[in-house]
């Protein structure tokens, strides 16, 4: 089962070193959750052992009280289902912030609208807004030490899953930030799979170094006037892409 964010054109033997072993810790989370997401062309994730290289402390994390990325100004910008980019149309203003490491996008036109410590909420009730809100509340849960804060306020799975999740991080709850900024990439693109007023299937394709794209998919759920991430997927079909035909770039 491959991980989403991992390859990115490594530099030298240290740098590959160091991806492969951050991408074995995302990869046993992910497995314990049973994260759906498959790569069509068939390729397996990177591999690796997991060392003190990446882990900086078994101890449970404090909550960080300080806003993890920033805000960008919001513009006015009106949508509905019955415009005809209304599952393809981007994110307007995109600001790709690196968080604990990771890249994750904030937008003028969807969202998030705040950040408490870790939380960033507040996102538009439309595909765009469920795009950004799957990829920064799933890669917050996956890397960051404030993982709990989030699987708490943000997640809309049966207790049990949410108990795994909190299993599976509080055995590496502090990655290295440097090793996760070797192993991640920003998506090239998005794919809207399924999306009602409630629920939402996103495609995401990340680049490989060869030029190709490994595709990702991610759900969120709408609870109490904001997207959640789910373990519960549409019923459309995965996309396969050797490259970005049907995707609209990020």
């Amino acid at each position: 089962m491959p991980m989403p964010l991992t390859t990115k054109e490594f530099r030298d033997r240290s740098d590959r070193f160091l991806a492969a072993a951050a991408a074995v810790i995302v990869l046993v989370i992910i497995a314990v959750v049973v994260w759906a997401t498959r790569d069509d062309a068939g390729s397996s994730a990177d591999s690796g052992a997991v060392t003190s290289t990446v882990v900086s402390g078994s101890a449970s994390p404090v909550p960080s009280t300080s806003a993890k990325g920033s805000l960008v100004a919001p513009v006015p910008l009106s949508r509905s289902a019955s415009d005809p980019d209304w599952l393809t149309a981007a994110p307007q203003g995109i600001s790709w912030q690196r968080v604990d490491g990771v890249p994750l996008p904030f937008t003028a036109s969807d969202g998030p609208t705040s950040i408490d410590g870790a939380v960033a909420r507040g996102y538009a009730r439309t595909p765009q807004g469920a795009t950004i809100a799957a990829l920064q509340i799933s890669m917050r849960m996956l890397y960051s030490p404030d993982y709990e804060r989030i699987v708490a306020a943000q997640t809309a799975l049966p207790e049990g899953d949410r108990q795994k999740i909190l299993t599976a991080r509080a055995t590496n709850p502090r990655l290295d930030s440097t090793a996760v900024q070797t192993a991640t990439v920003q998506p090239a693109g998005f794919k809207i799979g399924a999306f009602t007023e409630n629920a939402a299937t996103v495609y995401y394709a990340y680049p490989r170094p060869d030029g190709s794209y490994r595709v990702a998919r991610m759900a969120v759920a709408w609870v109490d006037g904001d997207w959640r991430y789910t373990n519960t997927f549409g019923a459309d079909a995965h996309p396969t892409t050797a490259d970005l035909a049907g995707f609209t770039a990020l």
